[in-house]
């Protein structure tokens, strides 16, 4: 019994050196992907298109609202000539107006994330498989994402930033 007890430990120790000489052979690097994204030049080309869509909607959202406005300013002149039929009338013309511009923005704001996903999720999509690639050519086991905020501690000396290696893997200086 005391053998076996002796062999399991012995086993045991064994077994937890060969874990200990796995975990020698981690490479771990760490990249800051908003730092990546920021000089990948086809972001800029993206922000330009979300600019430009940007402008389009405040335009046509101004134009709903000076129309509004107008057709407010009108009515408020004219309210006390007005039976109280066509004031109600007018004043739920009105409010039916200013829904259908308030539904307006809300679908323009969401046609703009819409755009944003996607213009930008090829760019992360390229990012990423830079990351994937530098990573299997560099030998790293694990790469942490710095900007993503769950990294509260790495060891700077055991960690590679690969963000010079994946601007170069995409041609960026």
């Amino acid at each position: 019994m005391k053998k076996m007890i002796f062999v399991l430990l012995a086993c045991s120790f064994l077994g937890a050196g060969t874990t200990f000489k796995a975990n020698a052979q981690i490479k771990i690097g760490h990249i800051n992907s908003q730092d990546l994204l920021a000089v990948m030049p086809e972001r800029d080309s993206a922000l330009l298109i979300l600019e430009d869509q940007r402008q389009a909607i405040l335009r046509q959202s101004e134009e709903l609202r000076v129309e509004f406005k107008i057709k407010e300013e009108a009515y408020i002149r004219q309210r006390d000539s007005l039976s109280p039929l066509i004031a109600k009338t007018k004043e739920d013309e009105l409010m039916d107006y200013n829904n259908r511009i308030n539904t307006f923005e809300t679908a323009a704001q969401q046609e703009m994330q819409n755009k944003q996903q996607e213009l930008f999720q090829p760019i992360a999509d390229k990012a990423q498989a830079a990351i994937k690639e530098v990573a299997k050519e560099n030998g790293f086991t694990y790469i942490l994402d710095l900007s993503m905020g769950a990294v509260v501690y790495f060891p700077e000396d055991e960690s590679y930033d690969i963000l010079p290696l994946v601007k170069a893997k995409l041609g960026i200086k």
